[in-house]
């Protein structure tokens, strides 16, 4: 096994009939294996990366990271992290940003001491702070649902997905 990298995302154009490299993200504060990239989403002039093996609320706690276009650069504006994150969490293994919003699934995150039952975090942008806004977990939660592993935002609407929840069967 080769030496840890730094973990990247790659911002495209479209430009006619082509896609060209814009830039190439990175955390102003990433350390090599930390999944920077695992999940990424653009909308408008800002873009969300998420590094659900970030470990600075605990070993795999996850963070995501905000940037904003200024003409053809990319730079960090904001780290997000939830407030009550915990290792293990593995926040920012899903985002999704749309207009002021962004939305970022911890689908480890226990609650109620259930293991895995996971949660999604909305955050709001002021200026050029984000906060987060709401924490959303589903009514009939449960351990190891894994609510969060996937998340989506249009508008006044989040979608989370659950892949593990056993409402029809197992998983």
């Amino acid at each position: 096994m080769g030496a840890w990298h730094a973990d990247t995302a790659y911002v495209f154009m479209h430009s006619g009939t082509d896609w060209i490299q814009q830039d190439k993200l990175m955390a102003s504060d990433g350390a090599g294996g930390e999944e920077f990239g695992n999940s990424v989403s653009i909308s408008g002039d800002y873009a969300i990366v998420g590094a659900c093996y970030d470990n600075d609320q605990g070993t795999s706690s996850g963070s995501a990271y905000i940037f904003v276009r200024n003409g053809t650069d990319w730079t960090e504006q904001d780290k997000l992290l939830p407030s009550d994150g915990a290792a293990y969490d593995f926040f920012g293994y899903s985002v999704c940003i749309s207009g002021d919003y962004a939305i970022v699934g911890a689908f480890w995150e226990f609650w109620d001491d259930d293991p895995g039952s996971g949660s999604a975090y909305i955050f709001v942008r002021s200026g050029t702070s984000w906060t987060e806004h709401a924490k959303l977990t589903p009514s009939d939660g449960v351990t190891g649902d894994c609510f969060g592993r996937s998340v989506c935002l249009s508008g006044d609407y989040a979608i989370v997905g659950a892949v593990q929840d056993d409402d029809q069967g197992t998983d």
